[in-house]
């Protein structure tokens, strides 16, 4: 009985890993293409960024800083994603290997269901770094057993910023 227990324990603590891993609510097949609107892409991207700023001020932290020279790259994985070229398991992974080669440094990755606009959830490890120096970009797009349009910020940063930007200044 106490090895079945044991066993059914562990069954249940592996399935909380691996669903723990995916980090995000969509499910991983090939998606159908959606139409690129870069004003709609551009709202959700500022709702993002204004929940962001707006949470890390509420725990008495600094806004985030933004790399514009790596906007156009993610931009480009946000798109992929929006096209229906990539899965959202596969633009995360994607994400995650363009990152760490921008940034020459590890990066923590998210894919935030931003559906809600100003009222999307962030991550509490996004919010609560010392300094979040950060990359995103939104995409809408919609995996074909889904029938309607999803929204995604796909967000990069940095880990261990609050030691660059210290040794910066």
């Amino acid at each position: 009985m106490l090895e079945r227990n044991a066993r059914i324990r562990a069954a249940l603590l592996s399935a909380a890993l691996v669903a723990g891993c995916a980090g995000h609510p969509w499910p991983d097949e090939p998606g159908v293409p959606v139409a690129l609107s870069r004003a709609t892409n551009g709202q959700a991207d500022d709702a993002f960024l204004a929940r962001l700023t707006a949470d890390r001020r509420a725990a008495n932290l600094p806004a985030p800083l933004l790399t514009p020279s790596h906007q156009t790259d993610i931009r480009a994985f946000a798109e992929d994603l929006q096209a229906g070229k990539l899965t959202a398991s596969e633009a995360q992974r994607a994400i995650e290997r363009w990152g760490r080669a921008a940034y020459q440094r590890p990066v923590a990755v998210w894919l935030i269901d931003c559906a809600a606009g100003e009222n999307m959830k962030l991550p509490g490890a996004l919010v609560s770094r010392p300094s979040a120096v950060v990359s995103f970009a939104s995409a809408h797009f919609r995996p074909r057993s889904l029938a309607a349009d999803q929204c995604a910020v796909l967000v990069v940063a940095v880990e261990g910023a609050e030691q660059v930007t210290e040794q910066k200044m």
